[in-house]
């Protein structure tokens, strides 16, 4: 089942291709061989943003949290697209299930850099 009425947010799932080098898989972010899907049905809220200083550079981390629908196609490693900018899915998504299985949903964070 999907998420509530006030869960609007579409984000783009971007996952890279693959490539064998020296007999490892590593990922390949090659603008032909990534795959893109657009998942409905989202909903980003806001986590954390830190500042980073430390006399050479000056840093914002920007740090959020995207509840996908049950069914989301999302993995540790992907990077995902929203409000025009490009967020690390940071460590593996977690099944967030409902008690009732009403309002089941996928829970990531997502993360920024920019300095």
């Amino acid at each position: 089942m999907a998420l509530p009425s006030w869960a609007t947010d579409s984000v783009v799932r971007i996952r890279p291709g693959t490539i064998d080098r020296r007999g490892s898989t590593e990922p390949d972010w090659s603008a032909d061989k990534v795959n893109e899907l657009t998942i409905n049905g989202c909903s980003v809220q806001p986590a954390t943003t830190t500042l980073s200083q430390d006399g050479r550079v000056l840093g914002i981390t920007d740090t959020w949290t995207c509840f996908f629908p049950p069914e989301a196609d999302v993995a540790a490693g992907d990077k995902i697209r929203w409000n025009n900018n490009e967020y690390q899915l940071m460590g593996e998504p977690r099944v967030w299930k409902s008690p009732t299985g009403l309002v089941s949903s996928i829970q990531a964070s997502l993360e920024r850099w920019s300095g």
